[in-house]
């Protein structure tokens, strides 16, 4: 398989012979944009689609268009195929250009962002156990055997509370607030460390449920932080509950008929550990921490939405070129948010400021005023918008 720093030059190779094709003329009218994106909810996740550098056209008639960077990828037409065995569908492969690639993943990024429809599909969304890969929107460890398990991390506390302890190098612990979690300007050496059980420390699954919920957590936290692909999920049934987790795409275990003291015991510290409130929530709430673990910085994602039967959660990881990608969206989002309140403030006040000469209300002092304060949101705007064009661009290497 292809390592992130070799697909990252594909992918920059394929950015210099880039020829329009009619997958990149379809995507830049706007044609079927709707229909990418629930492919990627549904069959593929993002985190995947990057890796592979693949990302789903069409679905019809039991057959999907897969669009790949790299049609000789060996690698990402099994991987693809594997979950396509799942549901009896057959592949189609197209080829398609790292840029259109990289537009795709964007705008399905800015998509689940900003669409109300999307929040709506993820708050009511229930994975099963019959087609695991699609309900996947988890993020591959690229470079796993770059990050060697330190023996310390299971040392310093193999069997505590999960929990974000201190770095060595900090002097309190980062505690991140419900409302404002995805402020960090953190460097590496700064991050909080998670300290979870490793795989040699693991409970046998057939005795999960008998341990206490803290515990619990503690072992499945564990698991999903081990493989490649990780995500959790605590499913809410009528009567008992469900948590599964996946790997690479592929579901690993579930424990099925969970009871519902237990089920709630492990939200409750699912919650604990995202700061948010242990009361029932009355709307989907999302929590994002950034961390470390066995030396590789992580940004874990926590949502706890309203089920049919009650709450429930997930539990996604983004770590690699993937968290690099999620980070430079939401700069260029929020870039682009205060370009935007920028240019509102500027109209609101040359607005003001036409009101006030037409009904002959201004003086010197105030004409003085508007025009310092219109130089100042001239400058405010070409910093913003030098601020933006530079987020927009891909991160180098």
């Amino acid at each position: 398989m292809l390592s992130s720093k070799d697909k990252a030059i594909d992918t920059e190779a394929s950015n210099q012979q880039e020829v329009p094709s009619d997958t990149h003329i379809l995507w830049e009218q706007g044609i079927e944009r709707e229909q990418v994106f629930q492919l990627i909810e549904s069959f593929l996740s993002f985190e995947a689609c990057l890796y592979h550098q693949v990302v789903p056209l069409k679905m019809e008639d039991n057959s999907l268009l897969l669009g790949m960077v790299n049609q000789e990828d060996s690698a990402a037409l099994d991987y693809v195929r594997r979950i396509l065995s799942y549901i009896k569908c057959t592949l189609v492969s197209e080829p398609i250009t790292g840029d259109i690639h990289r537009k795709i993943l964007s705008a399905y990024l800015n998509y689940k962002n900003t669409s109300p429809s999307a929040t709506q599909q993820d708050s009511n969304h229930q994975p099963t156990n019959s087609t695991p890969n699609q309900t996947e929107n988890t993020v591959l460890q690229l470079d796993a055997s770059a990050n060697p398990q330190p023996e310390t991390v299971s040392q310093n506390t193999p069997h505590s509370h999960p929990m974000v302890v201190t770095n060595p190098n900090t002097t309190e612990a980062k505690q991140t607030e419900p409302g404002n979690h995805n402020v960090s300007l953190a460097t590496t050496g700064n991050l909080p460390v998670l300290s979870v059980p490793v795989a040699t420390e693991f409970s046998p699954v057939e005795i999960l449920l008998t341990l206490p919920p803290k515990k619990l957590l503690e072992e499945l936290l564990g698991r999903v932080l081990a493989g490649g692909i990780g995500r959790l999920y605590l499913e809410r049934l009528p009567y008992t509950g469900r948590i599964l987790w996946s790997e690479n795409g592929v579901l690993q275990s579930v424990l099925e008929k969970v009871p519902l003291s237990v089920f709630q015991g492990v939200m409750n510290e699912l919650k604990r550990f995202g700061s948010l409130p242990v009361i029932t929530l009355a709307e989907p709430k999302q929590v994002e921490r950034e961390c470390l673990y066995q030396q590789d910085r992580l940004l874990l994602r926590l949502r706890v939405m309203p089920g049919m039967y009650g709450e429930e959660a997930t539990l996604q990881v983004l770590r690699g070129a993937a968290l690099k990608f999620y980070q430079q969206q939401q700069l260029t989002r929020l870039s682009r948010d205060a370009l935007g309140i920028s240019q509102q403030l500027s109209y609101k006040l040359h607005e003001l400021q036409e009101r006030l000469l037409v009904n002959r209300n201004v003086n010197s002092s105030q004409l003085e005023t508007f025009n310092a304060l219109n130089n100042l949101l001239q400058n405010l705007d070409q910093h913003i918008k030098r601020l933006t064009i530079e987020t927009s661009e891909p991160p180098t290497k």
